[in-house]
């Protein structure tokens, strides 16, 4: 049950349409009158003191309340929207609770220690999984990753009776769209108690304190759109909670945990369980953080050699140093091509310059700094694909504003086998009448994707950028040392 009311006076402005089948009350003898006649006196100076007490609500959460004249004993979480106070009771009796109550050491302390211990961000996904799947005892818990165009790939699994596994398979972005993905950011921890309920309505539907109907979007008991449960439908799930896997302040993953029949579970799993997400994220991050680091380090120390090799050559840019495999293996590329002084050269596994002419010249125009990368080169012009087979992603470097100067590093196609959880292309789909509905098959579908190349990550492109500003900077001594050599010469005729 939910009610919005409206503060200092803690009067009920709206209210669920079940207080009708849960207390016994009409909607209309609850609407304008105290929470105290719900709670009774007792009960509402604890619910109004705990308020008044506490400026974050999270620490009011739950606070243990019956209510009504049978005495129905909830669970009540209160939060702040919009200028209006929610309050949500869930029942007690019948709900998964921690049995036994919470016990730091088994559901935290352990937990985080083999966390801590896992080898990689894959090897910490499969320990979170088992470790969500014991405490919250749901069938099936999955680890869900997404890639830079929200595409979602299962990376860890713990199922228990099921006989089929989404382990290793890809979810379309349109899975998880836009708006559901703002969600998961805003409010880190949704379940869906019972899929087969049917959605209530809250009365009235226009809140008489804002003029617009009450902002749910941080509700725990917000109903699911009805493509989401037609979606889980059709995967078999009757219950799912989800947590949000939040690195960097962006949405990462989620942990996704689904049961084949009805399971409510109360506040305390839901908090462990989002402590454990929250544990998992922080984990992540700092693996990604220190692996960029450690990454960014070595690399860095590469570079500055690879430069101080050529700045102690007596040309501008020795062409040795250029031919060196040092750079291809820097910025991990296969082939290169360079124009310097109109001298063109040529390493690795390259394409003709006069082919990618109009790739460079795209590359050139959007770029930003002087670099500029792409990895479906085909997608940039089609002249590319007739040579995709031997360079499908390229990163320029401009080695000046004026001229025609460049380096050209490129990589060859990857040719990917993706196995998708149903076909991407059949995610949704409208019937007769209009109204869109999710797939109905999750079975593995297998795609190959041609035309791409590895994708040039942002430590490359930073290195791409300090060795852009070293050759501009031996570019402009050498002419400062060709200059001053023509001046002595003159000053000595």
């Amino acid at each position: 049950m939910l009610a919005a009311l409206s503060e200092p006076d803690l009067v009920v402005r709206q209210v669920s349409a079940n207080v009708s089948s849960l207390l016994g009350l009409h909607p209309d003898a609850v609407l304008g009158n105290s929470l105290e006649d719900l709670l009774g006196s007792q009960q509402f100076e604890v619910f109004r003191a705990r308020l008044l007490t506490t400026e974050d609500l999270i620490r009011a959460n739950p606070l243990r309340l019956f209510i009504g004249e049978c005495k129905l004993e909830t669970n009540c979480v209160v939060h702040r929207q919009d200028g209006v106070l929610i309050a949500e009771f869930e029942l007690v009796n019948g709900v998964c609770s921690l049995e036994p109550p919470l016990n730091l050491a088994a559901h935290i302390a352990i937990p985080f220690s083999a966390m801590q211990r896992a080898t990689d961000i894959v090897d910490l996904c499969r320990v979170a999984a088992t470790d969500v799947q014991e405490l919250s005892g749901f069938d099936r818990v999955m680890i869900y990753r997404f890639d830079a165009e929200w595409n979602g790939e299962v990376i860890a699994e713990s199922a228990r009776s099921s006989r089929i596994s989404y382990l290793g398979l890809r979810f379309p972005a349109s899975d998880i769209p836009v708006q559901a993905r703002r969600l998961l950011l805003t409010n880190p921890l949704r379940a869906i108690a019972d899929a087969a309920s049917a959605p209530v309505a809250i009365i009235p539907e226009i809140g008489p304190l804002t003029g617009r109907a009450l902002d749910l979007s941080r509700s725990f008991l917000r109903s699911a759109s009805p493509i989401h449960i037609e979606y889980l439908h059709n995967m078999a799930v009757r219950s799912s909670m989800t947590v949000s896997i939040i690195v960097e302040d962006r949405l990462w993953g989620m942990i996704a945990c689904h049961h084949p029949v009805a399971r409510p579970v109360d506040c305390s799993i839901r908090a462990v369980c989002e402590l454990l997400g929250g544990i998992l994220a922080s984990q992540v991050e700092w693996r990604i953080i220190n692996s960029a680091l450690q990454s960014r380090l070595a690399s860095r120390k590469r570079l500055e050699s690879y430069m101080a090799g050529m700045e102690a050559s007596t040309v501008l840019f020795d062409t040795q140093a250029l031919e060196s495999p040092w750079l291809l293996a820097l910025l991990d590329a296969d082939g290169l091509i360079s124009r310097i002084d109109n001298v063109v050269l040529a390493q690795g596994a390259t394409v003709p310059e006069e082919s990618l002419l109009p790739i460079i010249t795209k590359l050139k125009n959007f770029a930003s700094r002087g670099i500029a990368s792409s990895n479906m080169l085909g997608v940039l012009d089609e002249s590319a694909e007739s040579y995709a087979n031997q360079a499908s992603g390229a990163l320029y470097v401009g080695l000046s504003e004026g001229s025609s100067d460049y380096l050209l590093l490129l990589r060859q196609e990857l040719i990917e086998t993706v196995t998708w959880a149903g076909n991407p292309d059949k995610a949704v789909n409208a019937d007769t009448e209009g109204t869109l509905h999710p797939r109905t098959s999750f079975a593995a579908w297998r795609e190959t994707v041609r035309g791409r190349s590895r994708p040039w990550t942002e430590l490359e492109l930073e290195n791409a950028r300090f060795l852009r500003e070293q050759m501009l900077r031996l570019q402009a001594a050498g002419v400062l040392r060709k200059t001053v050599q023509q001046v002595r010469e003159i000053t000595q005729s």
